[in-house]
């Protein structure tokens, strides 16, 4: 299971969401992952978003990832790198007992469509529907923790394999990046440069870091304002400000994609709290926060909360 960046704790962030998975940047796959013998033979009952009734024929295999809709949603379409809600149930394809679930409780943190971390199941979100539930068949090594590359590579393999059913209800999606309207930037602030999918760059200039905290707006979003109530859902890169910076951290790139950020006092380091608290979702925020003695330059984008 996925724990907590060591990285991300030692300069004020938190991941609260756990997933099986492999280090590595995120992946796109050439097409979406089609139906097979394996997901056509699942059947799952109950109402969305509660606990299904799973059965699935003893002894089932697959070759590489297939992905079957059970019930057809009407939402927004998941794309790569959209954060997503889900509620989940794992069963052995070997036996049909249920491994595990995801609680049902409504608590479950985003996992991010594409995200390396979520491996062959991340990728199978891509293309589904907000209010699709899918019956996804697994090879069991995909969800193998003890080899790095199964995850990022048995989804497509063409040998047969044990089974790991997971039905799969997509109850919300996140916008995959900021969607606020362009502002301009503030003086004697980092350069930041977006590259298609939104991950941000960014340049620290040669004079020093403001010794207070300072945050600035570089797009405006809609969205409502978050609370101390809220976990936000963001995208972030900090890189370090000195002589010779370096990126500290960025979900971008290190294959987490979204993250979710407690904003209750005490949760997170204070001036990533502050930078969060009282703006609006599509929001994307330049902070500047000193930490421990290191200032950071942050590019937060806010993709939306979940209230607590």
């Amino acid at each position: 299971m996925r724990t907590i960046p060591a990285l991300l704790v030692t300069i004020g962030l938190v991941a609260s969401l756990t997933a099986c998975a492999s280090n590595g940047a995120g992946t796109t796959p050439s097409s979406c992952a089609a139906p097979g013998k394996a997901s056509e033979a699942v059947t799952a009952t109950g109402a969305f978003g509660k606990e299904p009734k799973v059965s699935i024929p003893s002894g089932l295999t697959t070759k590489g990832t297939q992905v079957s809709v059970l019930k057809q949603g009407d939402g927004r379409t998941i794309e790569d790198g959209t954060p997503v809600l889900i509620e989940y149930t794992l069963v052995d394809g070997a036996t049909g007992e249920v491994a595990q679930t995801s609680g049902y409780s409504g608590q479950t943190a985003p996992i991010t469509a594409g995200a390396s971390n979520y491996g062959a199941l991340g990728e199978s979100l891509e293309c589904a529907q907000v209010g699709d539930r899918l019956a996804v068949a697994l090879p069991k090594s995909a969800l193998s923790s003890s080899d790095a590359s199964a995850t990022t590579d048995s989804g497509s393999s063409t040998k047969t394999e044990d089974a790991v059913i997971a039905v799969v209800d997509v109850k919300r999606a996140f916008d995959a990046r900021a969607t606020g309207r362009p502002q301009l930037a503030g003086d004697k602030m980092p350069a930041v440069v977006l590259a298609p999918s939104g991950a941000p760059g960014i340049t620290i200039p040669s004079w020093n870091a403001p010794k207070s905290n300072q945050t600035h707006l570089l797009r405006k979003g809609s969205g409502r304002v978050l609370t101390a109530k809220d976990t936000a859902v963001i995208k972030y890169t900090a890189v370090t400000w000195g002589a010779d910076p370096s990126v500290a951290g960025s979900s971008w790139t290190d294959g987490s994609g979204a993250q979710t950020v407690p904003l209750a006092k005490g949760q997170v380091d204070e001036g990533v709290r502050t930078a969060i608290v009282g703006h609006r979702v599509g929001d994307q925020v330049l902070a500047v926060v000193n930490q421990q003695g290191t200032a950071y330059a942050y590019v937060i984008d806010v993709l939306g909360a979940m209230s607590s």
